[in-house]
């Protein structure tokens, strides 16, 4: 039996089969069961329209999925005021009734998702919260599960100095005009203090001044047509206890927000500086809400019933200056979402504030980046299941911002024990996994060090947890530091990757600061040195891939601008210097390095644009890296797993995230059959594949539910590839 043929066996089908995920699907699944199953995934995002730009499909497919979704808007979104029409006169400033314009763009982009009709009914409410915050909560009326709460805090405050509360106005805010919010990329534009003709008596409140100064006091805003009557007023404390507040009340299994540790950027003609905050790749408002929603997240204790929860990160503009990652299906899926949400005058919503934000419809958000593109802040490595001393699998993860592990009952039985949370603190969701020579796990993180208000208080640490005895418990876990000692600098700082040198010890690898890629190596006594070198050399992406060729010399691959960089060692144990192994194309997802038992190295990335896999091999040290083929389509995004075929040669299996957001697996190298086939139900984060005791190979994802779920080949002469 061929590879493919069994992982089709195991559960698989090709990808044409897959259950449909049109309007008349959603429309059977929202008359079967009302979108109330067992998963509730939750968005956090600061600003109407984040989780459409930047974590669709992601969100679309939980929906189709049948999880219970819950999307959290922090602010209300008001930004200028000015709801226009390209092309027409542009209208007076209207704060209240620009927010509520864009929150009934929402329903509409909600309600096309789940039900495939836009104007679809809604129960609109009011949900009381901790520290006195009153929210409107809408819930479609068809799908009952898939819920809107909008927090509505200010956006931007312009308090008058000793005007007292009421120069706030009847919507408790007060907010200045600013230019409009499109220019040349289509980029939102926010208002900056110290603009020029501003008067000095003015000053604008953004969530950032929220999280770094406990004394701010900002306001809710009263939305035109919302169910809320009020406006109250918010501190930093509030706002987390209210966000505290909707995480016990909803108990998401899957905890999605934005990124809280954006890139550095430095800006100019290229890279203008329209949206971002100063010196990073990001709306401010992006990186407040992640650290608010990161702060409320040290309190959540948890769905319960014994249920465990992920946390999951997106990048927001980074998006605009990476190659896009996404197929033309999915870009032109989340168009028709935000194009619902964009809506028209002449929609006929009903809504007194407006049918939606007018200036995205209509296709006018292509070549922002925004849709063409997701990416995770935290990727993740592809080797989290591994076999370990005793031929049992063992499956890590991280659970509850713990690090989490599932063990194998017996050798290749195929049935895992439940998770073992093996503490961390409070970890970035991905792991880099090692086994010593004499079978000892290692597990090496990133930790939230500290989520303090100040520069100091708001630390990253790379942190590394070892087995004191092969099948024994572990010790405590080991701070590595962090390669910049600016805490400012270390909160951007990657999740690592590690590999093992010829002499068995291990080398960890982060993405530093500068988007290069930094290392530190435990000796063979199992100390780590108090120094992380710089390799230098490119500007790459987070995602690393680190693996030992069979002449013990580690390589590394990470993906830049315009090629994928790979560094290897000058010798077994020695430094590291960018490799001339010829230049690759440009990757649009992290790279994933592979070893085969001849000795060769596979590279797999995706092509921009297509997600079309790459497969290239390297023979030898001094050879060029070789495109093999013909290949796979495009399917999906994100980084994908590679296993090598365990009795040699030169082919492979990869495993991908396909567009459906569960799982395919495809034949690669010469003489394999290049065609999907799909296992499992959605995914969360990097998948991974492996060989168990019986020689099957074996993938695995982790569930919005937090559960292992694996697809196994189920014969034992499934190791030869057609």
């Amino acid at each position: 039996m061929t590879a493919m043929a069994a992982l089709a066996a195991a559960g698989c089908r090709p990808v044409s089969e897959a259950a449909g995920t049109g309007p008349a699907a959603r429309a059977k699944m929202a008359a079967d069961n009302g979108g109330t199953g067992g998963a509730v995934t939750m968005q956090v995002v600061a600003h109407p329209d984040d989780d459409l730009d930047f974590m669709n499909p992601d969100v679309r497919q939980s929906i189709d999925a049948n999880h219970r979704v819950v999307t959290v808007y922090v602010t209300s979104g008001e930004a200028n005021g000015i709801n226009g029409v390209p092309g027409e006169k542009k209208p007076r400033p209207d704060f209240a009734g620009y927010a509520g314009s864009r929150q009934q763009g929402l329903r509409q982009a909600y309600a096309l998702m789940a039900t495939g009709k836009p104007l679809a009914k809604w129960k609109r409410g009011v949900l009381d919260l901790p520290g006195g915050l009153r929210c409107e909560v809408d819930s479609l009326v068809e799908r009952p599960g898939v819920t809107l709460v909008f927090l509505g805090i200010c956006q931007h405050t312009a308090d008058l100095l000793g005007a007292g509360e009421g120069s706030a106005g009847k919507n408790g805010c007060a907010a200045q005009e600013e230019p409009s919010r499109r220019k040349d990329t289509g980029a939102r534009r926010t208002p900056r203090t110290g603009r020029t003709g501003e008067p000095p008596h003015r000053k604008d409140t953004r969530l950032g001044d929220l999280w770094s100064d406990p004394k701010v006091v900002t306001r809710t805003r009263v939305s035109t047509g919302s169910t809320v009557r009020g406006a109250h007023p918010v501190t930093r404390a509030g706002l987390i206890d209210a966000l505290a507040g909707v995480l016990d009340r909803f108990r998401p299994t899957l905890i999605r927000t934005m990124d809280p540790d954006p890139d550095m950027q430095v800006h100019g003609a290229k890279h203008r500086p329209h949206h971002d905050q100063s010196g990073y790749s990001d709306h401010p408002d992006h990186t407040a809400v992640a650290l608010f929603t990161h702060a409320a997240l040290e309190r959540y204790r948890g769905p319960g019933d014994g249920r465990h929860f992920i946390v999951t990160t997106y990048r927001g503009y980074y998006n605009e200056r990476w190659p896009f990652n996404l197929p033309p299906g999915l870009v032109r899926g989340k168009a028709d979402v935000i194009n619902a949400y964009g809506g028209d005058p002449a929609l006929g919503c009903g809504f007194a504030a407006g049918c939606g934000d007018f200036e995205v419809g209509r296709d006018r958000s292509y070549g922002t980046g925004w849709i063409e593109s997701t990416n995770v802040r935290y990727p993740g490595t592809t080797t989290w299941l591994q076999r370990g001393h005793d031929g049992r699998l063992t499956a890590f993860g991280v659970l509850d911002q713990q690090a989490a592990m599932w063990i194998e009952s017996a050798p290749g039985s195929g049935r895992f024990d439940a998770p073992r949370l093996l503490g961390g603190g409070m970890l970035a969701p991905a792991l880099a996994i090692s086994q010593t020579k004499d079978g000892r796990w290692q597990l090496f993180a990133e930790r939230f060090a500290g989520l303090g208000a100040d520069a100091e208080g708001n630390r990253r640490e790379i942190v590394a947890l070892e087995q004191e005895s092969p099948g024994g418990r572990f010790g405590f876990w080991t701070s590595l530091g962090n390669p910049e000692e600016d805490p400012v600098r270390g909160r951007r700082v990657g999740a690592p990757a590690v590999a093992r040198n010829a002499d068995g010890s291990a080398q960890v690898f982060v993405r530093t600061w500068a988007k290069g890629v930094s290392t530190k190596r435990q000796d063979r006594e199992g100390r780590w040195g108090e120094e992380w070198t710089d390799l230098g050399g490119a500007e790459v992406q987070e995602g690393l891939s680190a693996v030992t060729g069979s002449d013990g010399r580690i390589h590394v691959a990470g993906s830049g601008h315009d090629t994928v960089h790979h560094w290897v060692q000058e010798r077994p144990g020695g430094d590291f210097a960018l490799a001339a192994h010829g230049r690759l194309p440009v990757p649009a997802d992290p790279p994933t390095l592979v070893a085969q038992p001849d000795g060769g190295l596979l590279l797999v990335f995706r092509q921009p644009r297509t997600a079309r896999p790459l497969v290239y091999r390297l023979d030898d040290k001094d050879g060029q890296w070789e495109e093999l083929g013909p290949g796979l389509v495009g399917c999906g995004y994100g980084v994908m797993a590679v296993a090598a075929d365990p009795e040699g040669g030169e082919r492979a299996v990869l495993v991908s995230r396909n567009d459906a957001g569960s799982l395919s697996a495809g034949g690669l190298g010469r003489g394999a059959h290049p065609r999907w086939a799909v296992c499992g139900e959605q995914a969360v984060g990097a998948p991974t594949i492996a060989v168990d005791a019986k020689g099957r190979l074996v993938v695995a994802t982790l569930t919005a539910e937090g559960k292992l779920l694996t697809s196994r080949q189920p014969g034992p002469d499934v190791t030869r590839f057609a």
